[in-house]
């Protein structure tokens, strides 16, 4: 596991690709084999893609069967040779099995009858391209056209690839058709001569008459996915690790390995985040109601906290008898303003929590100045920002203790659950008796009134999946965010949620701020969307006005910029799987709204 911010799109593909040829059992075939729909709304699979593994190499009729395939087709390679059943064995080890940058896949039919072969190929450059694509047998009409766009969805999905290409002999008019409809275009043509040496035929450059050409074709990937009749505002990546490690820890992660991906979870996590402990909990709340135990909170104490942000930051303050204390926001990253937090501290107050609102980050450098001159403690409220950087260094980490969330909406999901984490050893170790019931470690006794707030070994596998793909969709979050201010550039009457300088933002949440001047105000363009299938989310009301607090709720005049930000603002659709064809849809009904 590398740390946020220092990801190679090459080693991702790298530890993907063998991940996936990693089949050793039914189960990983289950979970690492790609369903075939023949088409969008037909729910049940019509065929699999497997990947081709050592167990396929192994097997002498597999061999037999690869080399008759290529025998039938022999017409449509570059290279041409006595084939083999041994030629073909050797072939798949050391051409498939074993070269890191190639992925074939099986195309199979509903019983896993194998009808042909198709795969991507990394080249020198780090694009892919597909690969060996070959039909051996007949058996579903249309069943490998639909196997080439479920290997383009998962490409795109899970590797972020935005383009595919291809090569082809122009002679292949069968195979050149079959890719134009899949909508291929030529992109380039290099005229080839055959070269004979002894039993090999093998296709070279030539740069006078021909007798071949090898066509290169491509495909903008991104610019074939529609826009969807229904936009949610958030929506997982949910792929093949997560699958599998779920099957997994069901069948196995119990008694002996009870926690075999609980612990995994929380040491690459914290790798992930640069800090030196970290405890999963059921919930991020959970990880704040424990962090305020860990950093001495109490009744007759004063937290300060954002007034725009989810409840969970200002409850934990409360859970333990402390009162919550409301600071007013910065106008353009929308989290807690230090200039707001200065005059809010008294000799009450013991602590001031951040929140990185929607994964953008606070003034850490300022608040951390702040709390070092008052001797307080800085509790981090990271749950929508896990990736989030400042100067490179990820926030959650900053403080002296940081929590996120990985809840069903988040970047990272879980459906539930939380991370705890710090660098500070004694307070991880009170947090970590906190959430043991408050135990003597070891034993049965009981000398703390503590809480139950466990993550479970099962929701571990799914978070540590999802942790491995963090870099990807984090690209995907800030190429959203990158296409709305794209398209709505020249549109008046809107602002974008901003990033602080020297930051990385994981936009977890694109959202705009209406001006009052506009035609429209926030609710009435929530409204209009809402008609057109379009779901956004009103911004977080100033919380201090929730009467739970039993205290005055703060004013506009105090807190300007939290009650302008909750009354004219809105998150728009940011799910990671959001096409730029559903971006454009929402973008021109909102320009639509604000320019009539």
């Amino acid at each position: 596991m590398r740390r946020a911010g220092t990801s190679d799109a090459t080693e991702q593909v790298t530890e993907l690709f063998a991940f996936m040829t990693d089949v050793t059992s039914l189960d990983d075939v289950a979970t690492k084999s790609l369903a075939v729909h023949l088409e969008e709304d037909d729910d049940r699979p019509r065929g699999y893609l497997t990947p081709i593994s050592g167990v396929h190499a192994n097997d002498a009729g597999f061999s037999e069967l690869l080399a008759r395939w290529r025998q039938n087709h022999q017409y449509a390679y570059p290279s041409r040779f006595p084939v083999t059943v041994e030629g073909t064995r050797n072939w798949l080890w050391s051409a498939v099995v074993g070269n890191a940058d190639r992925l074939l896949f099986l195309v199979q039919d509903p019983l896993l009858r194998p009808l042909g072969h198709l795969g991507i190929l990394r080249l020198a450059d780090g694009q892919l391209e597909i690969d060996n694509v070959l039909r051996g047998e007949t058996g579903i009409p249309g069943l490998m056209s639909a196997a080439m766009r479920s290997l383009e969805a998962w490409v795109l999905l899970e590797l972020d690839t935005q383009a595919l290409s291809l090569r082809v002999l122009e002679s292949n008019t069968r195979a050149v058709e079959f890719y134009l409809r899949l909508g291929y275009t030529v992109s380039s043509s290099h005229p080839m001569v055959w070269r004979e040496d002894g039993d090999l035929l093998t296709l070279v450059d030539s740069e006078g008459p021909s007798d071949e050409v090898f066509l290169t074709m491509s495909k903008d990937l991104q610019s074939e996915q529609p826009a969807a009749d229904t936009i949610l505002t958030a929506g997982p990546l949910i792929g093949v690790r997560e699958a599998t490690f779920c099957l997994d820890a069901t069948r196995t992660g119990w008694n002996a390995n009870h926690s075999q991906y609980l612990t995994r979870f929380e040491r690459e996590f914290a790798e992930y985040v640069g800090a030196e402990y970290a405890m999963a909990t059921s919930s991020c709340t959970g990880a704040l109601h424990l962090a305020m135990l860990a950093a001495g909170i109490g009744p007759g104490d004063e937290v300060i906290v954002p007034e725009t942000t989810w409840v969970a930051t200002a409850s934990a303050v409360a859970y333990t008898g402390a009162q919550p204390v409301f600071a007013d926001v910065d106008p353009t990253t929308w989290t807690i303003n230090p200039a707001s937090v200065e005059p809010l501290i008294t000799d009450r107050t013991r602590a001031i929590v951040p929140v990185h609102l929607y994964g953008y980050a606070a003034d850490m450098t300022a608040l951390l100045e702040l709390a070092r001159k008052a001797n307080l403690r800085v509790v981090e409220d990271a749950a929508p920002a896990i990736g989030t950087l400042i100067n490179g260094q990820p926030v959650g980490s900053m403080g002296d203790i940081g929590c996120y969330s990985f809840q069903g909406a988040k970047m990272l999901v879980t459906g539930e659950g939380g991370m705890l984490v710090t660098n500070d050893k004694e307070m991880f170790e009170r947090a970590w008796k906190q959430q043991d019931h408050g135990r003597v470690p070891g034993t049965f006794w009981i000398d703390t009134l503590g809480r139950k707030y466990k993550m479970s070994n099962l929701t571990a596998a799914l978070g540590l999946a999802q942790l491995d793909s963090g870099e990807t969709q984090i690209a995907k979050k800030r190429r959203i965010n990158a296409w709305y201010r794209e398209f709505l550039a020249d549109v008046p009457h809107l602002t974008f949620q901003g990033e602080l300088p020297d930051s990385r933002s994981i936009c977890w949440m694109t959202s705009i701020t209406i001006a009052p001047e506009a035609p429209v105000t926030a609710t009435d363009l929530a409204g209009r969307l809402h008609e057109e299938g379009i779901d956004t989310r009103p911004v977080f009301p100033p919380i201090s006005g929730y009467p739970i607090w039993g205290q005055q709720a703060t004013t506009s005049a105090a807190a300007p910029n939290a009650f302008t930000i909750g009354s004219a603002s809105l998150n728009l659709p940011s799910g990671v799987r959001l096409s730029r064809a559903s971006v454009e849809r929402v973008s021109s009904a909102i320009a639509q709204a604000l320019t009539q």
